[in-house]
């Protein structure tokens, strides 16, 4: 259940406030819906807890600090790399469930941390995972 980012303090006072552009999230929750489907008929048992990896891309000013804040929003770092174009991508995980309403709320999150430290969230994955 998204362990430390559905819950966490710090989440709650730099999060909270950024709203979400529906149009942009509708298009987040139809691509949702495809991995979530592929994963299904991969075998997934979707309340299965197994590390999600989600990758934002931008500045390195604004991966800095998305890394700096990364436990506090309950993330880990997974890596750090420059890309061809000059920007940086940062990937981080959250050990979490991959039902639909979990991955929803993710997204959210998701998009709530791009706004907030000026980057371009590019996606979330995962395997199919048994149970």
């Amino acid at each position: 259940m998204l362990q430390g980012i559905l819950f966490g303090v710090v989440m709650a006072t730099i999060l909270d406030p950024i709203g979400v552009d529906e149009v942009r999230l509708r298009a987040e929750r139809a691509a949702d819906a495809d991995v979530l489907s592929s994963l299904h008929r991969n075998g997934d048992c979707a309340a299965a807890v197994r590390s999600i990896d989600l990758r934002f891309v931008g500045s390195a000013s604004g991966t800095s600090g998305l890394s700096a804040k990364s436990a506090d929003l309950g993330l880990t770092v997974i890596q750090s790399v420059q890309i061809p174009d000059g920007t940086t991508a940062i990937d981080l995980s959250v050990h979490s469930d991959a039902l639909p309403s979990t991955i929803d709320r993710l997204t959210v999150i998701a998009l709530k941390i791009e706004s907030r430290f000026n980057l371009r969230y590019d996606g979330w994955g995962t395997v199919a995972t048994k149970c």
